[in-house]
């Protein structure tokens, strides 16, 4: 990529796809969601409410996968913006996040997946579309794929605060167009 963007324009080619921003903000609203209440739900005593939060985040989990993948071939087909220039060492942790990020978009909603579909089949869309995966094993199995979602979504959780904290360094402190150009509109003005 190369290093054109500069903090002073936003040309159309230095920013984000409208399909592009649309799908982060949507997959970023959902696991706002989804973090807090995939926690707080294990805790409640068994009641149709915690079945109601169980089948929410089943579905929204299941949207997740759905929307990460969209994500990933509007990528590859569209590409990225340049970043904005800065240090070889940022640009490499730049690309690191990001592909850590889009792994974990696919693996902590894949493991909660499999795990209930172990456990506690039928995994159904939004109570009507099957998805069940063909994983055995019962509850044994279930404990360990969950362990593994848990450690998962704290690191995507950990993960994510540290993307919105460089972004919002990069909007306030360097003054770049890195946040701007995958915000909504004109990008935001100063």
């Amino acid at each position: 990529m190369s290093e054109t963007t500069t903090a002073t324009a936003s040309p159309a080619h230095e920013r984000y796809s409208g399909l592009q921003i649309a799908l982060h903000w949507a997959t970023a609203i959902i696991i706002i969601g989804m973090i807090p209440t995939g926690m707080v739900m294990t805790s409640l005593d068994p009641s149709p409410f915690k079945n109601l939060l169980y089948e929410l985040h089943k579905s929204f989990g299941l949207i997740i996968v759905g929307l990460t993948a969209i994500r990933l071939v509007t990528r590859w087909l569209s590409g990225a913006p340049p970043l904005v220039p800065m240090s070889p060492v940022k640009r490499a942790a730049a690309k690191a996040t990001h592909i850590m990020l889009y792994a974990l978009l696919v693996l902590a909603p894949l493991s909660g997946w499999a795990a209930t579909s172990a456990c506690c089949a039928p995994v159904n869309l939004f109570w009507s579309i099957p998805l069940t995966l063909p994983v055995s094993g019962g509850f044994d199995v279930a404990k360990r794929i969950f362990a593994v979602h848990y450690g998962l979504t704290l690191a995507l959780a950990g993960l994510l605060l540290l993307h919105a904290a460089a972004a919002l360094h990069h909007h306030y402190a360097l003054r770049d167009l890195t946040l701007r150009r995958m915000l909504p509109g004109s990008g935001g003005t100063r």
